[in-house]
């Protein structure tokens, strides 16, 4: 379709989304666990469900859990059959990266599959806000950028910076596993979801 066509029909917005988006890869569900054990990939993982509409801000208190939204039973049952489908794939142990916030901690922490370190670039950003899923993006894919690339890793976050880092949309507690190009962008490999 010429590039004319194509601005009259989907806008330029529609465009702008074409050209922004990772290269995606749909796997079957086998084939991305597979992926796993191959040098290079990482996976996104959207914290468990956590219901509420407390106001946050990246300027609190993150050692205060009751100033945020928090996981429920629901959530915290979610995590550990993460992990659990973690060992049933034969991965015991990878490498897990929170944002600062408590239900991200609380997520990784309940998958036990290894110590949990903590980095602000991953930490909310908002959906609507461009400025910081764009700021939000080039840094993540810097923190990808720097991961060994036989040292499986999980970075645990929010669904702001999950559309920004793979423009891909989760629900609690799915995961979306990823590599960097030669170019170094980012593209996506697939998506794991739990029962």
């Amino acid at each position: 379709m010429p590039l004319a066509k194509a601005i009259v029909r989907f806008g330029l917005w529609g465009l702008i989304v074409l050209f922004a988006c990772p290269a995606t890869h749909a796997l079957a569900a086998d084939d991305v666990w597979a992926l796993l054990r191959k040098p290079g990939h990482v996976v996104l993982l959207r914290h468990s469900n956590a219901p509420g509409s407390q106001t946050e801000s990246n300027d609190m208190n993150f050692k205060d859990c009751s100033i945020q939204r928090n996981l429920d039973a629901d959530g915290k049952a979610q995590a550990a059959r993460i992990g659990d489908a973690f060992r049933k794939h034969g991965i015991a142990k990878l490498q897990l990266i929170a944002s600062q916030y408590c239900r991200a901690i609380e997520t990784a922490k309940l998958t036990r599959l290894g110590p949990v370190s903590e980095s602000l670039v991953l930490n909310l950003v908002y959906i609507a806000d461009l400025v910081a899923k764009s700021a939000a993006s080039k840094k993540s894919v810097e923190l990808i950028r720097k991961i060994p690339p036989n040292r499986l890793t999980m970075l645990v976050t929010h669904i702001g910076n999950i559309q920004a880092i793979a423009a891909t949309s989760l629900e609690p507690g799915e995961m979306v596993v990823v590599h960097l190009d030669k170019s170094g962008a980012v593209v996506v490999d697939g998506k794991i979801t739990l029962p």
